[in-house]
């Protein structure tokens, strides 16, 4: 520190002379050093800034083709859907099913299911039905004859072999479609076992209408190729489907391939001119996108505005000069010591006091600035300390009555495995703030089952506890035996002797006869459940309607009966689903649940139950979930009686399979 001291004073005593005997020759260093750097620095920000917009264009483009691919991607899926669940199971089915699929989605080109030799005939060994547009209209070809010969193409062997959906390389055609193509080939299975592929064809010509829009304003352009390197869309109409990306330029060639996402200086494909080249990856790397800017005329911009920044720079050389020789004298002491100063604040000395001596004005106001900062750290530290605490303690409370709200829910599924004529599954997704939602299902005997879900007011570790204390008391009523009405009325009374903080349960409880299939249900306050056929419909149970739990003693709470067919389905929620905000603010809505369980009525429980999760999740997308989302599913497959009989007299409707995933 003592050598520091010396060397300032050092330069403090010569500082002066030397500014005033030789302003110009420091000066001109100095700035011009300066200038450079600022220039240098210009020159590469403004290079990098060209650089993201290239990228930034690939991928918008490459998002654009991809958004055309992926939604075709689920029309095979749909036709590959249908013929696992036996929707088509004649001749006439599936070519009129091909038609309306290839005549209500005018962005494909073609449709075709090819079943496994001897698959959907005995008597026919490949039966490959194909619709596909001409200019006249639509087109239908039987793919299944000895010059096609299906089995041995790729969309065909590909798929089969790896037991998932593929796109293809593009090929052209040659009997099918007669075009250059690329094909969506989804396998589908029939008891288990491979039974066909589910196509779609998407034109290559499709493809380069839409490449059509890279037109750089730096005279570049756009090109596509396919996960072996072979060019798909290109300005050069010869390169298209005949020459690989890896004859040209092996190096950018290797990166596109490979599916990475970046760009790189080098040669032009094309003009064998130095380029850049942003590259994005399509479909998980089964097609690359690349925009080809010419390196001369990116940079152009960036060297203007460096001759510009040095033109600047001997511009104010001059006033560089003269400034240095007013100032230097008055602000070099003060600053030094305010520079000595905040870095003894940096290092934690929050206590520094600077007490300036022959100061200017400014350089007063300066140090008071200076003081007055270091008080208001001091005052931050400790609210950031008071702050700190008292989130701790809230995070650790919302986990208490997470982990309460938890642990008290069933969870293991199937929840009776040994009970063929019904079955339950519920999920419940918790907010991040603590919330009440609850749900239970048990034997009061042999035979009845009792089912209930639950939504308790407020938030935190009250709610959480008051929940439990309702569950509990909700179980052990009706666990006795009581009619439902009564035990509902007991629950009540004594929840209004714990709810001194005005809390109050909506509750939807139901017993099922699982030997007839009567369903009766206490609705307090709660919102509809709904019933979802056998036959596919989808309908509110409004009957049963009462009170709220825990608002007034001596409340009555009817109940409302109804007869459940072999294979129907109750779909019990709470507020969360309903109520469930999308980023544009607009709520999930009854209406939507139902549509969405009319689509999944007749899987098994445990997708009903994720299915609707799932889709309300889709719909929120990034919007905090504000409550808990809770859902219980319960299908009476039928009598225990029909499971002991003959497979011919058992009920239409099959026993749910239990997937492990949704």
């Amino acid at each position: 520190m003592h050598s520091e001291r010396i060397g300032a004073a050092d330069l403090k005593g010569t500082l002066s002379a030397r500014l005033i005997l030789w302003v110009g020759l420091p000066a001109a260093l100095v700035f011009a050093a300066v200038v450079a750097i600022a220039s240098l620095r210009s020159f590469r920000r403004v290079s990098e800034q060209a650089q993201a917009r290239a990228q930034a264009m690939a991928r918008q483009h490459a998002a654009t083709v991809e958004g055309i691919l992926r939604h075709v991607e689920k029309i095979p899926e749909m036709i590959a859907l249908n013929m696992e669940q036996g929707a088509l199971d004649t001749p006439e089915k599936v070519e009129v099913f091909l038609r309306l699929a290839v005549e209500k989605n005018p962005e494909i080109y073609g449709s075709a299911i090819a079943f496994k030799p001897f698959g959907f005939k005995a008597d026919v060994r490949d039966y490959g039905p194909y619709w596909y547009r001409e200019q006249e209209g639509l087109a239908f070809v039987q793919l299944g004859n000895a010059d096609y010969n299906y089995p041995r193409w790729d969309w065909y062997r590909r798929p089969r072999d790896l037991g998932r959906a593929i796109w293809t390389e593009p090929f052209y055609d040659d009997g099918g479609g007669n075009v250059v193509m690329i094909t969506r080939a989804v396998p589908f299975r029939r008891q288990e076992q491979f039974w066909g592929i589910a196509t779609i064809d998407m034109p290559v010509a499709r493809i380069s209408d839409a490449m059509k829009s890279i037109i750089t304003d730096v005279g570049g352009y756009g090109f596509l190729v396919s996960k072996e390197g072979r060019f798909i869309t290109h300005p050069d109409p010869k390169l298209i489907m005949n020459h690989h990306l890896d004859e040209v330029n092996p190096g950018l060639a290797a990166k596109m391939k490979g599916g990475e996402d970046g760009w790189m200086v080098t040669e032009d494909p094309w003009r064998n001119q130095p380029a850049w080249i942003a590259y994005s990856p399509i479909l998980d790397g089964a097609l690359s996108l690349g925009i080809v800017f010419p390196r001369e005329a990116v940079i152009a911009e960036a060297r203007q505005l460096l001759f510009e920044m040095l033109g600047l720079g001997v511009l104010g050389l001059a006033l560089l000069g003269g400034g240095i020789v007013l100032v230097a004298r008055s602000i070099t002491r003060p600053l030094r010591d305010l520079s000595g100063a905040a870095r003894e604040v940096a290092h934690g000395n929050l206590d520094l006091k600077i007490h300036p001596k022959d100061a200017t004005e400014e350089v007063f106001q300066l140090t008071e600035s200076f003081n007055k900062m270091t008080r208001d750290l001091q005052m931050r530290m400790q609210e950031l300390r008071y702050t700190t605490t008292i989130k701790e303690r809230l995070e650790g409370e919302l986990s208490a009555a997470r982990s309460i709200q938890m642990s008290l829910l069933p969870k293991v599924f199937p929840a009776f495995p040994d009970r063929p004529e019904f079955d339950v599954h519920a999920v419940v997704r918790p907010a991040r703030e603590v919330g009440g939602d609850f749900y239970d299902f048990f034997l009061i005997d042999e035979r009845r089952l009792c089912v209930l879900i639950g939504d308790v007011s407020g938030k935190g570790v009250p709610a959480a506890i008051f929940m439990a204390v309702a569950k509990a008391l909700i179980k052990a009523n009706v666990a006795t035996g009581l009619p439902l009405p009564l035990a509902i009325g007991h629950v009540n009374d004594e929840l209004c002797e714990e709810a001194d903080s005005g809390m109050f349960v909506t509750l939807l409880s139901a017993v099922l006869d699982t030997a007839t299939g009567i369903f009766e249900y206490c609705n307090a306050g709660h919102l509809s459940p709904f019933i979802l056929g056998a036959d596919s419909s989808v309908a509110p149970l409004d009957g049963g309607h009462g009170p709220a739990l825990a608002l007034a003693k001596g409340l009555e709470f009817p109940t409302a009966r109804h007869q459940l067919n072999a294979g129907d389905s109750i779909f019990l929620f709470t507020d969360g689903v309903t109520e469930a905000l999308s980023t544009e603010r607009d709520f999930y809505t009854p209406q939507r649940l139902q549509i969405v369980l009319r689509d999944v009525c007749s899987l098994p429980v445990q997708r009903i139950t994720r299915s609707v999760v799932q889709d309300v999740r889709a719909f929120a997308r990034d919007q905090d979930q504000a409550d808990d989302i809770s859902v219980l599913a319960l299908r009476w497959i039928g009598p225990v009686e029909t499971f002991d009989e003959d497979a011919a007299t058992v009920p239409a409707k099959k026993s749910p399979v239990r997937p492990t995933t949704v």
